[in-house]
Order: C-alpha cells, then structure tokens, then sequence
C-alpha cells in the first residue's frame, strides 16, 4: 500500500487507466432507456458520492495482449457486438482519494448467448495472473497489473469475482474488486476501485444491490 510520502505520485499514477471525467447527475453514458433501469443510483451507495466516468488512455504494449483486451473490454465496455445493448454508470467519492464504483451492463438475446460469452471472458482471465502494460508519450511509464480470484456470496443466476492490483513503475497505484454476474440475459460488469482494499461486507454489499436492482428492473 502507498505511504504518505508516495500518495502525490501514487495519484499521479491513476491517470495511466482511469481519468476524472464529471457527468451530469444520473446520466448513465450510451444506456439504452429500459436497460438502464437496472443500473446502480446515487441512492444505492453510501453518502458522498457522484457520476463519474473512467476515459480510456490507450497503453503502447501490453506482455499479454488477450489479457489487456478483456479487461478493456470489461471496464470500458463499448458497443461492439450487433444485438447486445450496452449500458454504464460510474460514481466516485467526493475528494481526490476515490473510491471509484464503476458498472456496466450487457444485455444479449438470450441467457444462453450471454452464458457463452462469459465463459469466452472466463477462460482468460485464469491466465493473467501477472502482466504488464507500457506507456510511452509524455507520462511514460510501465504498469503491473495482477489478477487474483477471491470469494463472495453467490449473485445472480451466475458470478465470479476477482481481486485486481495494478503497481505503477514500482509503486501501488489502486486495487480493484471485479465482480461478473449474470441475471437472466444480461451481465453484469462490476469494478469497485480504491487505494486501499475495501471491506469484504461493504463490497459484497455493493454488488448485491447492484444484482438486486438489475433483477427488479426485469430486464
């Protein structure tokens, strides 16, 4: 974890992936109107928060290219496949220390379409326990990123959760708990960001409302 001597550059750091971007209240980028009832408000995290939306910077090199990929396509999940609607929400805590929430939905034809395209997503991500991503330009620098699997209670019809680190040219940058569920035809992507490890119950509490408000929006 990041000392006070090394938070400044440690901040410094957290743009490499994740850049403040402020959206309007409530506005949820690219949603499609009913899906988008199934994503997580304001009112379903604890006080402090407001919309945020991570910007993508593209890396130069990654030693792990399939790894690299899924995980872009994850958290920064932009249309890409004909007949999957696509919705997100992000949110950060008021002030320069986050946490981040992040969410997005991907709602398919079928659950069975949806079911292959998360084993697809599955089978990777078990090879990308450690890899690394390289930036050039003007803020040159070479990122560690680490996936572990971790526990949690069951959510939804189908889930899985990780533990994502990601260590910035030697120096922790911010953690990650990554959660995948499926409820009926749509996945959910949940990433819950921070400079240090949330709670196990405040994260699973988390992602259970987020999995509780998708299956009350019937979508």
């Amino acid at each position: 974890m990041s000392r006070v001597g090394t938070l400044g550059r440690t901040l410094l750091a957290v743009p490499l992936l994740f850049v403040l971007l402020v959206l309007p209240a409530g506005q949820a980028d690219g949603a499609v109107p009913a899906l988008r009832r199934g994503l997580l408000t304001l009112a379903d995290l604890p006080a402090g928060y407001a919309p945020w939306k991570p910007e993508y910077r593209p890396y130069s090199a990654s030693t792990s290219p399939e790894c690299a990929a899924v995980l872009d396509e994850l958290e920064f999940s932009r249309p890409r496949y004909r007949g999957v609607e696509y919705a997100f929400a992000g949110f950060a805590a008021k002030g320069a220390f986050g946490p981040w929430v992040v969410e997005n939905l991907r709602r398919y034809p079928t659950a069975a379409v949806a079911d292959h395209d998360l084993d697809r997503v599955l089978k990777v991500l078990p090879r990308c326990s450690s890899f690394r991503l390289a930036y050039r330009g003007e803020r040159p620098a070479v990122a560690v990123v680490r996936v572990t699997p971790i526990r949690m209670a069951a959510l939804g019809d189908r889930s899985r959760a990780m533990w994502i680190t990601v260590n910035v040219n030697g120096e922790w940058a911010y953690g990650e708990v990554l959660v995948l569920a499926r409820v009926r035809g749509t996945i959910m992507v949940l990433s819950q960001l921070a400079f240090r490890p949330p709670k196990a119950a405040a994260a699973q509490a988390v992602a259970a409302r987020a999995v509780a408000r998708l299956r009350a929006a019937k979508v």
